[in-house]
């Protein structure tokens, strides 16, 4: 059996700071689980709120004791997976949708996180919008690591409060067979 364990309740404070009220769904069910097959700095989200994360990511690599929410790489990386299970929530096929575009960069050697950033905070939103699934996680985990790290954007501020409402916009693409 793998093991697993649920938030610790640092983590769910962390969770209710960059996601509001809109996890409050899936929070319940939200499971953390040790990577253990090759447990590389590599994070993983998975179908129904089951996240995977190295042991690196925990204090002193026990997994029963709490992330390292402190550190800007590792709460951005989490930030990252936890974004991917918020876009279920709003209906996108986030695993479909990741494992096409990671087929993409090995064929194509083409970037999946890479986004063009801007300083105005409405023309950021618009950019996450329109981004994919994996683009959407990179600006949400560099907003994150910035903010750990004392240095938030403020061309993020609307791109937060979006993620914080608590409205369940489909994307069209989930619209689509």
């Amino acid at each position: 059996m793998f093991w697993s364990r649920s938030l610790l309740p640092e983590e769910v404070a962390f969770v209710r700071r960059f996601f509001g009220a809109s996890l409050n769904a899936l929070l319940p069910r939200l499971r953390i689980y040790l990577r253990r097959i090759g447990d590389t700095r590599r994070a993983l989200s998975m179908n129904g709120g089951r996240l995977y994360l190295p042991a690196s990511f925990f204090e002193g690599r026990d997994p029963r004791k709490l992330l390292h929410l402190s550190h800007p790489a590792v709460a951005g990386i989490f930030a990252h997976e936890l974004l991917h299970q918020w876009q279920r929530l709003q209906g996108r096929a986030v695993t479909r949708e990741a494992m096409l575009l990671q087929l993409k960069a090995l064929c194509l050697r083409h970037d999946p996180y890479s986004y063009s950033a801007c300083d105005d905070a409405q023309a950021m939103l618009k950019v996450f919008l329109q981004a994919s699934v994996e683009q959407q996680g990179q600006i949400w985990e560099d907003h994150v690591r910035a903010a750990v790290a004392g240095r938030p954007l403020a061309c993020m501020q609307a791109l937060h409060s979006h993620i914080c409402a608590d409205v369940n916009l489909v994307h069209p693409s989930a619209l689509q067979g």
